[in-house]
């Protein structure tokens, strides 16, 4: 009887399903995001008329994110374990060791600085490296020790546009701090929804969260208006700053106004099904206002008093 050649078969699985761990540590949905905020600093700062220049800040920026992503999780995968968002992560579930995402998180960070330095411009890799070296050496052991940490946080998720300007101009100019802020800005609303859905999830992690000991939801309903609020404000500022038009002062108030109502749903109600709005929506705004600056100045739709 003639047995069936599986070894091949079986040596390609094991070998994807290796691959898809890495992928896992990055990652991927939170990095392509970054990356779309790269491109829409890039953009706005010029333009992508350089192409290749663009693919290498791209490239870089992908680099450097995915390795920080790796050492992060690296670094909870004791508390990833306690948590059942997490615990099915490639290192709590035992499909890769310590050592080797602690191996690829390191290299492909430094890979990727490297590469920005030769192909793009000193200022970006230094960029990078702040924002890596925030997220890693403040933001992730701060988890565990203050509340703070979702502020602190929010200043290496709201650096990558800031990359993508200086990737393409060569230097940091105060119009970008408008792209900043409106990152930052919407950065808390989004994780402190995040944050009191899973806030039994975080406590079994060890992490310290608003919601933790905010057992009304007061102070998180408050953070999440009074930033959402903000949010409006520093997206208005770009008409003003980076001189953009119509459409994107329609697009602006519609998703600030709609985006404030929905957390005000949260700020007179404090449910799980009124935070899954706030992050929802969050999800929504965040792309459609990018998309609205890039259709703007394609349009070139100006406000004439401006």
């Amino acid at each position: 009887m003639k047995t069936k050649a599986i070894v091949p078969e079986t040596a390609w699985g094991l070998g994807r399903s290796k691959l898809s761990d890495y992928i896992e540590l990055t990652k991927f949905r939170l990095l392509m995001l970054v990356l779309l905020t790269v491109g829409i600093g890039f953009y706005l700062s010029s333009s992508v008329s350089n192409v290749v220049l663009f693919l290498n800040t791209l490239f870089g920026v992908a680099c450097v994110g995915s390795g920080a992503n790796a050492l992060n999780q690296w670094y909870e995968r004791d508390s990833d374990a306690r948590m059942m968002r997490t615990r099915h992560r490639p290192l709590p579930s035992g499909r890769l060791s310590s050592f080797e995402a602690f191996c690829f998180g390191l290299t492909i960070s430094f890979l990727g600085m490297a590469y920005l330095a030769f192909t793009v411009n000193v200022l970006t890799a230094l960029l990078g490296f702040v924002t890596w070296a925030t997220y890693l050496f403040l933001y992730t052991p701060l988890k565990r020790k203050t509340v703070l940490n979702t502020w602190i946080g929010a200043v290496p998720g709201a650096l990558p546009p800031l990359m993508g300007w200086t990737a393409a101009r060569g230097t940091l100019d105060i119009e970008a701090l408008s792209l900043f802020a409106i990152l930052y800005l919407w950065q808390l609303p989004h994780f402190f929804a995040i944050s009191w859905i899973y806030r039994d999830d975080y406590k079994n992690g060890g992490f310290q969260m608003l919601s933790r000991s905010d057992h009304t939801g007061q102070k998180t309903s408050y953070q999440m208006f009074l930033n959402s609020a903000l949010l409006l404000l520093a997206s208005l500022s770009l008409i003003f700053i980076q001189k953009t038009g119509l459409l994107y002062l329609i697009c602006a108030l519609g998703l600030g106004i709609s985006f404030l109502a929905i957390t005000t749903f949260f700020f007179r109600e404090r449910t799980i099904v009124n935070a899954r709005k706030v992050f929802f929506a969050s999800i929504i705004y965040f792309p459609v206002l990018w998309v609205a600056m890039v259709l703007d100045r394609m349009t070139g739709w100006t406000l004439p008093y401006l």
